[in-house]
C-alpha cells in the first residue's frame, strides 16, 4: 500500500470526474491539461488501479473510480473542515477567498479596492470570478457571492449593502437637441437605449406612488449595459440603469437625471444589493473581514447614491 498520495492529487481526481475533462481542471487549478494527466498517472500508480477511462472526447470513471471518488470526496471534506476550524480559531484573516461577483459591479467597486484590502491584510488571498450567470457556491467552492437583484428565498446568509436605485438619464446633447420627457407617456417620442437579455428586453417600472410598467423602444438594444451607457454619453438615447452603474457619469455630468420626481426600476419589487455566504456556526476571519471592508467602503446610503 503506497501513502504517499497527496490532497492536491485528490482534488485534481475529484475535479476530473466533475468536469469530465483535463483542460477544465487545468484551466481552473492554474496548471497544464498535461500536468492534470500526469498527476493522475501518479495517482492509479499509487492506488494500485486504473481510476479513469480517458476517452477522445471526455473522462469517465472505472468501476474502482467509482468507489473511490466517493471515499475521496469525504477525505477532502474533512480536511476543509478541520482546516476551517484552525482558521477561526485563531481568529486571523489568512488564506484564499473566492469571490464572485457581477461582471460590471466587480469591475467598478470591487476590483478597486482589492490592492488596499490586501495591503491590510498580507496573510489574505482573493480569487474573484466575475459573471452575470446563475452559480452553485458550493459546487465551485466561492466564499463570498455579490448579487444584485429581487432577493429570493435562499438557505444562504445575507449582508445587504444597500438598495439598488435606478435613474431615467441622458446626455446634455440629447436633451439639448431633442428635449427631456417630463412624463412616462412621453417617453414614447424618445430613442430609449434598452437592455436585452436572455429573457429579452428589460422592462422599464416607472412611478410616483406606485411603479407601472412602460413600454419602451429605440434603436439600440444591447445585452451588455456598458455598452448602453457610453451610447448614451454619446448622446445616442436615453437610458435606465442603477445608480451604481452610472453614478460616475452623473456626478461628471456626462449623463443628466431625467424625471427625478418619479421612482424607477426595472421591476416592481424593491432589488437590493447584499453579500450571500454559506450557512455555517461560525463565518471564517477571512470572509468576516472581506466583507466588513466592502461594508465600509460602500458606507450609508452607499457612495454611488451620494451624487
Amino acid at each position: 500500500m503506497n501513502y504517499d498520495v497527496s490532497l492536491l492529487e485528490i482534488k485534481l481526481f475529484l475535479m476530473t470526474n466533475q468536469f469530465g475533462n483535463f483542460s477544465e481542471v487545468a484551466r481552473r487549478q492554474d496548471m497544464t491539461p498535461s500536468s492534470v494527466s500526469r498527476k493522475m498517472a501518479q495517482l492509479e500508480n499509487k492506488v494500485g488501479t486504473k481510476l479513469l477511462h480517458r476517452h477522445t472526447r471526455a473522462i469517465s470513471l472505472t468501476e474502482e473510480g467509482v468507489v473511490f471518488v466517493k471515499h475521496c470526496s469525504e477525505i477532502i471534506r474533512q480536511y476543509e473542515q478541520v482546516a476551517e476550524r484552525i482558521e477561526q480559531k485563531a481568529d486571523t484573516p489568512r488564506g484564499t477567498v473566492k469571490i464572485s461577483a457581477p461582471v460590471a459591479f466587480g469591475r467598478l467597486h470591487i476590483a478597486p479596492y482589492l490592492p488596499e484590502l490586501l495591503d491590510k491584510y498580507p496573510l489574505l488571498k482573493v480569487e474573484i470570478h466575475q459573471t452575470d450567470n446563475f452559480i452553485d457556491p458550493a459546487q465551485e467552492g466561492i466564499d463570498l457571492l455579490i448579487r444584485i437583484g429581487v432577493l429570493q428565498d435562499s438557505s444562504m446568509r445575507m449582508k445587504r449593502f444597500g438598495q439598488q436605485n435606478y435613474v431615467i438619464a441622458a446626455s446634455p446633447t440629447y436633451i439639448k437637441l431633442h428635449g427631456a420627457p417630463e412624463i412616462p407617456e412621453q417617453l414614447e417620442g424618445h430613442n430609449c437605449l434598452v437592455f436585452k437579455g436572455t429573457k429579452g428586453l428589460q422592462r422599464w417600472f416607472i412611478g410616483k406612488e406606485q411603479l407601472a410598467p412602460f413600454e419602451v423602444t429605440g434603436t439600440l438594444y444591447s445585452n451588455n449595459a456598458e455598452t448602453l451607457v457610453s451610447s448614451a454619453v454619446g448622446g445616442a438615447g436615453i437610458v435606465m440603469f442603477p445608480t451604481w452603474l452610472i453614478g460616475g457619469e452623473l456626478k461628471t455630468g456626462k449623463l443628466i437625471q431625467i424625471m427625478g420626481d418619479h421612482k424607477v426600476s426595472t421591476t416592481a419589487e424593491t432589488q437590493t444589493i447584499n453579500a450571500l455566504y454559506l450557512d455555517s456556526d461560525n463565518l471564517a476571519p477571512k470572509v468576516r473581514v472581506v466583507i466588513d471592508f466592502l461594508t465600509k467602503k460602500y458606507g450609508t446610503p452607499c457612495y454611488w447614491d451620494t451624487v
